[in-house]
């Protein structure tokens, strides 16, 4: 058992992420996908060298937004897998991947976040395409914190796709092979960022900052400094009741010894932080108050990717490590919906590696 606790918090709808980084040589990280509806889902491997554009194509842009049109544009240095939400009807969001590097990147709700106005003199990125950017361009977390700290680069609000219209209000969590961490958030076109190794465990709301105040409260009551130490945690589906619970669990862990463990802490540590499938209390009012649709986990150095849908008992999982491209972007449908409006979900189980089919790079320059 951890003897000290070093803990923090962050803000997200979509969800729980979990860093475990007990073990340098060991790294997983997990993310639970939340959502007050069933989401398409598909996974996508992208190989490195394509040319990608921040924004839509311009001819989808009326002759006003054109004139402040200024994409950020880049080819990508890195292979990644990543579980993009949406379809070819409705458009794409990259919602979380790894790259061939083993950076991991998460985009969780952030009720908070607010894009500013359109500022012409900065590169443009949208927030669907945020995630793709950062595993197509960058090793490690220092270097994508250091390029945000330069405030160049704006991120341009968008819907999250087949959603009804709910607006993309995220915030991007990272982490690398070095075990390094970082929250980044958008206020009012700006980003405040949050870096640290012991930044392990990120949820929805309130701000980074004052959530930091709130884990002060659970380090003391944890801690050695409590006289009659309170080993008690939230039970509630709220996000700083799975915050704590995650934190509390990722905090009382064995040293992983091998990746195998690795990963399996930082699944079952997720899944106390999950909110079970039919939990009935989706209001608009609490938006991150949402069913658990799936969980990811992605182990950092041997560069797999897991995926469990909560509608199915399988795990499926990719190795980008081996991945024959036979296509440059390739893709496998998870979850989709039928013509008659009924989701399907994928019962394929174990590897996908070879299950994957041709796809256009929905983020293509």
């Amino acid at each position: 058992m951890r003897t000290e606790i070093v803990y923090h918090y962050c803000e997200v709808i979509m969800c729980t992420r979990v860093f475990n980084n007990w073990d340098g040589a060991n790294l997983a990280t997990a993310r639970n996908m939340d959502w007050m509806f069933t989401l398409p889902t598909s996974l996508f491997v992208f190989e490195k060298g394509l040319k990608k554009s921040g924004l839509e194509p311009i001819s989808a842009l009326s002759a006003k937004i054109e004139a402040h049109h200024n994409p950020l544009t880049w080819t990508s240095s890195y292979d990644s897998v990543v579980a993009m939400v949406g379809d070819d009807c409705s458009g794409w969001a990259a919602s979380d991947g790894m790259n061939s590097v083993g950076l991991v990147a998460n985009v969780l709700y952030d009720s908070g976040a607010s894009y500013g106005k359109l500022d012409c003199k900065k590169k443009q990125l949208s927030v669907l395409r945020w995630l793709q950017y950062v595993l197509d361009k960058f090793v490690l977390v220092k270097e994508v914190v250091d390029t945000f700290n330069k405030q160049d680069i704006q991120i341009v609000g968008a819907e999250v796709p087949n959603s009804e219209g709910k607006t993309a209000a995220l915030h991007l969590i990272i982490s690398d092979i070095s075990g390094d961490s970082a929250i980044i958030e958008v206020n009012d076109g700006l980003f405040n960022i949050y870096h640290s190794a012991a930044y392990r465990v990120a949820t929805n709301e309130p701000s980074y900052a004052a959530q930091l105040k709130i884990n002060d409260y659970w380090l003391w009551q944890w801690s050695e400094k409590n006289n009659y130490p309170s080993h008690t945690i939230p039970g509630g589906p709220y996000s700083t009741d799975r915050f704590e619970r995650a934190t509390f669990y990722l905090n009382h862990l064995d040293t992983p010894k091998d990746e195998h463990d690795a990963v399996a802490q930082a699944r079952t540590v997720a899944a106390n932080a999950s909110v079970p499938y039919g939990y009935n209390f989706i209001s608009s009012a609490s938006p991150n108050i949402s069913n658990t649709l799936w969980t990811s986990i992605a182990a950092h150095r041997s560069q797999i990717y897991y995926f469990c849908n909560a509608r199915t008992p399988h795990i499926a999982w990719v190795n980008l490590a081996n991945f024959k491209f036979e296509t440059p972007v390739s893709a496998f449908t998870l979850i989709h919906q039928a013509p008659t409006g009924n989701f399907v979900n994928s019962s394929r189980n174990g590897k996908l590696n070879k299950h994957f089919e041709a796809a256009v790079d929905p983020f293509k320059k």
